[in-house]
Order: structure tokens, then sequence, then C-alpha cells
């Protein structure tokens, strides 16, 4: 696969569930998922995989939570925080 495009971005489950048929599906592919390294950089959900092997299906890649947030959501979901 292209180094510009994100392996993860085939299977990513954001295009095929929480931003299906969106006018924001285009825009999130293009900022995140084909802009090599930076987009990955910049993708929450990239970085939370690289950390824990998977991610939740309904993180956006621009999730105002930091990785962090996220994964000590994941690991204690009673928490609200």
């Amino acid at each position: 696969m292209d180094q510009m495009v994100c392996p993860k971005s085939e299977k990513c489950p954001i295009f095929s569930g929480i931003l299906k048929g969106t006018e924001y599906t285009e825009v999130y592919k293009r900022l995140y998922c084909e802009a090599g390294e930076s987009g990955r950089l910049r993708c929450k959900r990239f970085q939370v995989a690289q950390v824990l092997g998977k991610c939740p299906d309904s993180i956006l890649p621009n999730s105002l939570k930091s990785v962090e947030e996220i994964i000590a959501g994941i690991n204690n979901p009673t928490d609200s925080n």
C-alpha cells in the first residue's frame, strides 16, 4: 500500500459506520488517511490503535480527547471523565 495512505484506512470502521454516507467522509480521508505520516500523527484512531492494537468505532480521528483519555475510557468504561 502507498506510504501516503494509512494502512488501516481500507478497513477503518468509521467509514462503514459513524461517517458512512456523510459529506465528511472524503474530508476525513484526505486530512487523515491520505496525508501520509503527518495525517497518522494527527489521527487519534491511529494513535490509540498503535498502543492497544484497536480503537473503538465511535472515536473520530479529530477527537478532542487525548490518546491517554481515550485509553483510560476504554480501560475504565464507567469513568465519565
